[in-house]
């Protein structure tokens, strides 16, 4: 699994500053050919979801060959900030994205579409863009910067009877089995995919999938839910709900007043509840089938040896966690705790054995640098147009060379909601600085041991003057601070305006 370009530490510095143009390593120059790189992101997917039932295409194929990480965490848990993050390699605060509006997305040409196609890579993108990218100035049918295959879902999204802009037209897709957007997400993926693995060039192929977003659809069952593929309806109806001791949480008097305030779920929002989650179950059945057939597809050409899979979701969902009957308004790790799989073949990882699961402390701000890693490039659209990465490569975790942070500050940041906050080690800690339309009151906090309470059962505040727990809250403090207006990494970048290197 990988992800990003950057460490802390010099010798890894060195390394990653390689990637980026400052001298090849001995053994890079060896590769013969940059790696295609196939990205698959769903959208609102919960970790609850993924099983080897569900998804059997990537446990098999996808994790049984890469580094799956169990502690990927996303920075600002909302879809179009989450892949702003990603494609930037940024925090919110500074390329500018905090909400669901792609206009906010500061210099939209410099991002990681064109770093790659100014290294020769072919790059295409199927399925859902940043939200709102329709109010940009190019226009609702235009192909987004950096892109040379672009089939992408228009507004208002939804899985039959919904508009697309294929290469610049508009298309309309109807009610036919053969109109829902998985099925057409993996249609084009697996054709632009068998045309690009032709090509002499390497390739970058971006899938988004829309499931399992809630959005309306054919089947009434699933109508205010996830739409599955119809080979798929009633694949899970006996599913059962998960039910985590923070499912419908009994004692909620020491969390925060907008946690405080829900009442206990009802029988009947329970119910609905269950038949979300199965729904989604069924959703995201048919994106593993579209996993499975691209990649058969690369395996037929002969180019699983030269191609990077990533898998991982933009957010996550709540099914009935802290009293939360839908959506994703919190930054409790139902919402910020991802899945993310990498796999990347041993000869772009100095043939180091394969390490299928690691608990490095990792963010979507590392794929980007990762990404350029492997692929010998650079943040940049031309001289002296480059952006300063806040993330750092992951290379150096999937190769378990031992120089990537085992200890590492992660920045929290979100409009709307409006908080704030840190992921240090075990502790989490949110400050939630103004009400915003998704019910959180102002100068309220809350900090938790994920170690010893992984589920967020007990906040640990407020706590006594002195105590270790009150140590702990102020350093946390602190370093939720410096992130908020972080940029760059020490070693590898130049020091930033405001003095605060990311982690």
């Amino acid at each position: 699994m990988a992800a990003a370009c950057l460490i802390g530490v010099v010798a890894t510095a060195l390394a990653v500053g390689s990637a980026f143009g400052a001298g090849a390593g001995p053994s890079k120059a060896k590769e013969p050919k940059r790696p295609n790189i196939v990205m698959i992101m769903t959208d609102d997917q919960a970790k609850s979801t993924m099983s080897p039932e569900v998804m059997p295409n990537l446990y098999s194929k996808l994790m049984a060959n890469g580094t799956t990480f169990s502690d990927y965490t996303v920075t600002t848990p909302l879809c179009c900030p989450s892949r702003a993050a990603y494609l930037t390699g940024e925090y919110g605060h500074n390329n500018g994205v905090l909400r669901n509006f792609y206009p906010d997305l500061k210099d939209k040409k410099n991002i990681l579409p064109t770093w790659l196609g100014r290294q020769g890579y072919k790059t295409a993108h199927v399925g859902k863009f940043l939200n709102s990218y329709e109010d940009g100035d190019l226009g609702p049918a235009a192909v987004g910067p950096g892109w040379d295959l672009w089939w992408t879902q228009l507004e208002r999204r939804k899985y039959y009877d919904y508009k697309a802009s294929k290469n610049g037209k508009v298309v309309h897709y109807g009610t036919d089995d053969e109109d829902q957007a998985t099925t057409v997400t993996t249609k084009y993926a697996v054709n632009w995919t068998n045309r690009l693995v032709k090509k002499t060039d390497p390739f970058y192929m971006q899938v988004d999938y829309y499931a399992p977003h809630t959005a309306p659809g054919r089947d009434t069952r699933c109508s205010a839910a996830p739409t599955p593929e119809a080979q798929d309806e009633h694949l899970y109806d006996s599913a059962p709900l998960p039910h985590p001791p923070s499912f419908n949480q009994a004692d909620v008097s020491e969390m925060p007043s907008f946690i405080r305030d829900k009442p206990l779920l009802t029988d009947d929002q329970i119910d609905r509840i269950t038949q979300h989650y199965r729904c989604a179950l069924e959703a995201i059945h048919g994106i593993d089938r579209g996993i499975g057939e691209i990649y058969d597809t690369i395996a037929a050409a002969g180019e699983l040896n030269n191609t990077v899979f990533l898998f991982t979701s933009d957010n996550g969902y709540f099914y009935g966690e802290h009293r939360i009957d839908k959506g994703k308004p919190y930054p409790y790790a139902e919402n910020i705790t991802m899945p993310l799989t990498i796999s990347v073949p041993p000869r772009y990882r100095h043939r180091a054995p394969l390490l299928t699961d690691s608990d490095a402390p990792v963010a979507n701000i590392d794929l980007a640098p990762t990404l350029l890693e492997l692929a010998h490039g650079k943040p940049c659209r031309g001289k002296g147009k480059c952006r300063v990465m806040d993330g750092r490569s992951l290379m150096p975790a999937i190769e378990d060379t031992g120089e990537f942070p085992s200890l590492r500050a992660i920045g929290l940041e979100r409009y709307s909601c409006d908080f704030r906050g840190v992921r240090y080690g075990s502790s989490i800690y949110v400050s939630y600085s103004l009400e915003g339309t998704s019910g959180c009151q102002p100068d309220q906090a809350e900090m938790y041991d994920l170690g010893a309470d992984p589920f967020q059962l007990d906040d640990l505040l407020p706590t006594a003057d002195g105590s270790p727990n009150d140590q702990l809250r102020l350093t946390l403090i602190n370093k939720m601070r410096k992130l908020s207006d972080c940029a760059g990494i020490r070693g590898r970048d130049e020091r930033p305006p405001s003095g605060h290197f990311c982690d």
